[in-house]
């Protein structure tokens, strides 16, 4: 199987950058660090450093895969932000195109470098987060299901980055766009929520009646957010799976609503959807052709 070239070019252009290397040697600082507090931390509470309760590796778990989460949302969108518009200030976007590659082989082969950076940050981890299987609770297949919700934020947010970086021709731009839009939606979507339910609280206190807080659509805004679909996987893993559709019947009554019962999976769908749009929209801006 033959590799697509701007993909096999960016590979080595990465593995010839420090900046991937320092991007993963902080990754796994950072992860070890999180592993070793978790551990001798609850150890030390204990008062011996002996084998601790099953709530110890499953605690450390969730935060490395969450840390793990955030450097990806960091991460992509510094290399996807620039992948178009780098080339464009390089003055080699115009003979890239004239190869026998078409423009959806090049958008999809800065897809693939941009997935490259999140692969390599999952497999540089693995040792640390094998720490779990050791200990129990996480087997082989749980780590590929998460890796699985790393590569679906991978796509998402360098989709996002991709386009921003056809879209805008400064690469600078373009990436502090990428950044800006992908905070908003981990984030800002996030913070939303809760000042909706805050203004519900609100509410109660000045009616001085007991009612159940209803954010009404602002719910929604969750389907968006690449947290959602990866807090889910997490969820199946080490609870129920259940804790998000538990989580959105406190923000308010949405009955038998499929998008709520489903909403990790109903998330997933849809942040692929969005990105094929993206991808497909920015390969046919970049298309020659067309303008």
């Amino acid at each position: 199987m033959r590799l697509n070239p701007v993909f096999e070019k960016e590979m080595k252009r990465n593995s010839r950058s420090s900046r991937i290397s320092w991007i993963i040697f902080v990754c796994n600082l950072l992860l070890a660090v999180v592993a070793f507090v978790c551990y001798f931390g609850e150890s030390s509470q204990l008062g011996y450093l002996a084998p601790v309760s099953y709530s110890v590796p499953m605690n450390c778990y969730i935060l490395m895969t969450y840390l793990l989460f955030i450097l990806v949302v960091l991460s992509v969108p510094a290399v996807a932000g620039g992948s178009i518009s780098l080339e464009r200030e390089k003055k080699t976007l115009d003979v890239l195109l004239t190869t026998n590659l078409n423009p959806w082989r090049i958008i999809t082969g800065k897809l693939e470098a941009s997935l490259g950076v999140v692969l390599i940050l999952t497999v540089s981890a693995l040792p640390v987060l094998s720490l779990v299987v050791v200990f129990g609770g996480i087997g082989l297949g749980g780590l590929l299901l998460m890796a699985g919700g790393l590569l679906l934020t991978g796509i998402f947010v360098g989709s996002i980055g991709i386009f921003c970086s056809v879209v805008f021709k400064r690469t600078t731009l373009a990436t502090v766009l990428s950044y800006v839009i992908v905070v908003f939606l981990v984030v800002g979507i996030c913070a939303c929520t809760g000042l909706a339910y805050y203004a519900g609280l609100l509410q109660q206190e000045m009616t001085a009646a007991y009612q159940q807080i209803d954010v009404g659509g602002v719910i929604y805004l969750l389907l968006f957010n690449p947290f959602t679909s990866f807090a889910g996987i997490i969820s199946r893993q080490l609870g129920n799976g259940r804790e998000m559709e538990q989580l959105c019947y406190l923000l308010g009554n949405y009955g038998q609503n499929p998008l709520i019962h489903y909403l990790p999976e109903t998330s997933a769908v849809l942040q692929l959807l969005i990105s094929a749009v993206l991808l497909v929209t920015a390969g046919r801006k970049l298309n020659p052709l067309n303008k």
